[in-house]
C-alpha cells in the first residue's frame, strides 16, 4: 500500500466568491454615505426652524409690548392712540400706533433690534372694540394685535395674532 502524504487542506473559495470583500465594503460606504446625507439635510431643516421661531418670537414680543402700553395709558384714549392698520408712515393710526409700526420695520435708519422682515409691505393692524359690562357699569375693550411679516426666502406672509381685554 503506498502512503501519501496529505497537506492540511487549505480552503479554497470558488471562482463565483471572489472579490465579495469589496463588494460589501462598498456597500457599507453607500449606507454611511446615505445616512452622513440625510444628517445634512436634517441640519439645514433645524436651521431654517430656529429663524423660523426667531421670528415668531420677535412677533410676540412686539405685540405683548404694545398691549403693556395699552394697559399703562387711559383705556379711554385706546382707540384714539393706538388703533390703526396703516403701517409705519402713520397713515391710518394713531401717535402710538405710529411709533409702535416703526419698530417692526428692518428697512428703518435705525431699525429695532426684534425687527421683522417685510412689515413694512405687511403692516401690523391693531383693533380696539368697546365692550359695555352691564352688570358693573364699567367699560371693557377687547384688543386684536396683528402682526405680519415674510423673510425674502419664503414666498409665504406669516401672522401673529394676540387678544386681549383691557379697561376697568
Amino acid at each position: 500500500m503506498k502512503t501519501t502524504l496529505t497537506r492540511p487542506c487549505a480552503k479554497r473559495r470558488a471562482p463565483h466568491q471572489r472579490g465579495i470583500v469589496l463588494i460589501d465594503a462598498m456597500v457599507a460606504i453607500l449606507i454611511f454615505s446615505v445616512g452622513i446625507l440625510g444628517l445634512v439635510a436634517l441640519q439645514g431643516s433645524a436651521i431654517e426652524m430656529t429663524s423660523s421661531s426667531k421670528y415668531r418670537i420677535n412677533a410676540a414680543m412686539l405685540a405683548d409690548h404694545v398691549i403693556a402700553q395699552m394697559w399703562a395709558s387711559d383705556p379711554s384714549q385706546l382707540k384714539t392712540l393706538f388703533a390703526g392698520s396703516g403701517g409705519s408712515d402713520g397713515s391710518s393710526g394713531g401717535a402710538s400706533y405710529t411709533a409702535w409700526a416703526k419698530r417692526l420695520d428692518c428697512t428703518a435708519s435705525k431699525p429695532d433690534v426684534a425687527c421683522l422682515p417685510g412689515a413694512k409691505a405687511n403692516p401690523p393692524s391693531i383693533d380696539v372694540v368697546e365692550q359695555d359690562i352691564s352688570s358693573s357699569g364699567n367699560t371693557q375693550y377687547q384688543v386684536t394685535v396683528t402682526v405680519y411679516w415674510q423673510t425674502p426666502s419664503d414666498s409665504t406672509k406669516h401672522k401673529y395674532v394676540s387678544v386681549t381685554a383691557i379697561g376697568n
